[in-house]
């Protein structure tokens, strides 16, 4: 078995867990194993040479990296794995899972910054 398969099992083991662990209304757990899987497959697709020949191996192992980072709640990452993604040749199919979870990973950082502008303008109130 090669290191990017082993790496790339290890995350799915991990993923099947977390998924456990959501169901079961554990959501503390699910995040962290959610990102021991991030952090596998992202080790996995990073193996992957940025050529042609590796796709769509290379985009999916991005794409799912991207996912798991996100339900892990590490956002940045996310975004960086899915730049990584589609700087390859990713399918059509892949390159729309991308930008799907690239526009669903904005529309939450927008919801952050609102909340943190809101909360920014509540507390200069209070200080006039």
């Amino acid at each position: 078995m090669s290191k990017v398969q082993y790496l790339h099992e290890q995350a799915m083991i991990l993923s099947d867990q977390a998924m456990v662990a959501r169901h079961h209304g554990e959501k503390e757990q699910a995040i962290a194993l959610s990102y021991q899987a991030f952090e596998y497959e992202s080790q996995a697709a990073a193996l992957i040479p940025d050529e042609k020949a590796s796709e769509p191996t290379r985009s999916i192992l991005y794409c799912s990296a991207a996912s798991l980072a996100y339900d892990a709640k590490e956002l940045w990452e996310a975004q960086q794995l899915i730049v990584e993604g589609l700087s390859g040749y990713p399918s059509p199919r892949i390159k729309q899972a991308l930008k799907s979870l690239y526009e669903k990973i904005n529309a939450e950082l927008q919801k952050k910054v609102r909340k943190l502008t809101f909360k920014s303008e509540y507390v200069q109130r209070l200080h006039c």
